[in-house]
C-alpha cells in the first residue's frame, strides 16, 4: 500500500512540475502579448463567453471578436499593470491566479491549462 501511495505521489509531483514548466514558458509570452496589445495572441485558447467582472457594466467577454474590438476596455491599465508585475500563484487544481485589491474589492485574474499551453480564464470581482 505504501508503494502504491508513493508511486501516486511521485506521479502527481511530476505532473505538477510539468504544468509549472509549461506555465513558466507560456507566462512571458502572454505578458508580452498584453503589453503589445496583441488581442489575437491573448485570445488563444480562451473559451467564450468569458467571465469578466469589472463593475456592473461589464460581466463577460462574449467572443474573440469582442475581445479584439474592446481590448482596452477589458484589459484596463490597472489589469495590464497586474499582468506585467505580478507572479501568478499555482492553485491545487493546476490553474493559476493573480489577486489584488482596489477600490474596496478583491480582483482575481484566472489562467487555466489549454492543450499544451495555458489560457486566460476570467476576471473575478468581489468583496475582500
Amino acid at each position: 500500500m505504501k508503494t502504491v501511495f508513493l508511486a501516486l505521489l511521485l506521479v502527481s509531483v511530476a505532473l505538477a512540475q510539468n504544468d509549472d514548466a509549461a506555465f513558466r514558458k507560456w507566462w512571458p509570452s502572454f505578458q508580452a502579448a498584453v503589453a503589445k496589445h496583441d488581442a489575437k495572441a491573448v485570445a488563444q485558447g480562451v473559451r467564450y463567453p468569458q467571465p469578466w467582472e469589472t463593475g456592473p457594466a461589464i460581466r463577460e467577454i462574449k467572443s474573440a471578436a469582442d475581445l479584439t474590438a474592446r481590448f482596452d476596455v477589458y484589459l484596463t491599465p490597472e489589469i495590464k499593470k497586474q499582468i506585467a508585475s505580478k507572479k501568478p500563484e499555482r492553485l491545487p487544481n493546476g490553474n493559476y491566479i493573480i489577486i489584488w485589491h482596489a477600490r474596496g474589492n478583491e480582483y482575481s485574474l484566472h489562467f487555466t491549462p489549454s492543450g499544451n499551453s495555458f489560457a486566460l480564464d476570467g476576471l473575478g470581482e468581489g468583496p475582500p
